[in-house]
Formats: structure tokens, sequence, C-alpha cells
């Protein structure tokens, strides 16, 4: 059993950075045999904020800092037979100029981590699948000042 089947939920955050470039800073996973493509991002610790857990990852995976702007969207997901309760929070973030990326030596499971063209997000493997909204929110400039609650499959 995880410590999610135990009856507490596993909240997440996750940065969505977009470069001048028009590129999405993605993180390639590589677990057994499959591959794909997540936002910088991990678990909330207890008695962090949100703000400070989301630097904290991207520091972690990538070394790089930046600005926490906001959150913009939620989501949850529930396995199939329960075992697992996960809630995603999604915020922009902007990442100061001049930095090298490096990736996070603790980090067994990252393959890859690098800016694709947000023209070719929706070639990629990326979970939770939320391509659709960030490529929709991107275009209108992030006009919605509500969070919006997304609803993502177990995957």
């Amino acid at each position: 059993m995880t410590a999610d089947s135990i009856g507490s939920p596993t909240i997440r955050v996750s940065a969505i950075i977009i470069n001048e470039k028009q590129e999405i800073l993605l993180i390639k996973h590589r677990k057994k045999d499959r591959e794909y493509w997540v936002l910088p991002g991990g678990h909330l610790e207890f008695g962090e904020t949100i703000e400070a857990g989301t630097l904290r990852e991207l520091k972690e995976e990538t070394s790089l800092t930046g600005k926490f702007e906001r959150i913009v969207f939620l989501s949850e997901s529930i396995a199939p037979n329960n075992s697992r309760h996960i809630i995603n929070i999604f915020a922009l973030v902007k990442v100061f100029e001049g930095q090298e990326i490096i990736i996070g030596s603790d980090e067994d499971i990252i393959a890859e981590v690098k800016y694709h063209n947000l023209k070719n997000l929706n070639e990629l493997i990326v979970y939770p699948d939320i391509k659709e909204e960030i490529l929709l929110n991107h275009k209108t400039g992030w006009i919605n000042e509500q969070i919006q609650f997304l609803i993502t499959k177990w995957t």
C-alpha cells in the first residue's frame, strides 16, 4: 500500500515555464520501459507553501531559479483501483535569464530536460495530459484570472 491509499492524497506542484521563443520547459521521465514528458515539479512537502514548493522542485530538477507568478490550473487523478489519489497544482513561473539547465543529481528517473517549441507540444506524450489547456491559455495570454479545474484521466 502506498501512503495515498491510507487516506491522504498526494499534493503535487508543477511549473509552467514558457520562454520568449515560445518554448515550454519539459522533463523527460524514464520509468521501466516507458518514456514521457512532465512539467518541472513534484511533491509538496508538509508545511511548505505552494510557491516555495514549486520553486524548490524547479531548482532540484533543473538548477533553475525563477519567479512564481500565479496558480492557473488544479486537477486531481484517482487510480482506477483507488490505490493513489493525486492533486495537481500548476503555476506559471518566469525563469531568470542567463541560467544553464543542470539535471538534478538525485533524480535518477530524469532522462532529459529541455525546451520544446509550443507548436510541437501535441506531438509529445505529456503527463498529466494538459497540453490543450496550456496551448489555449497561452494563445489567449493567460487572461483567465480564475484557477481552472481540469479533468485529467489516470495514466
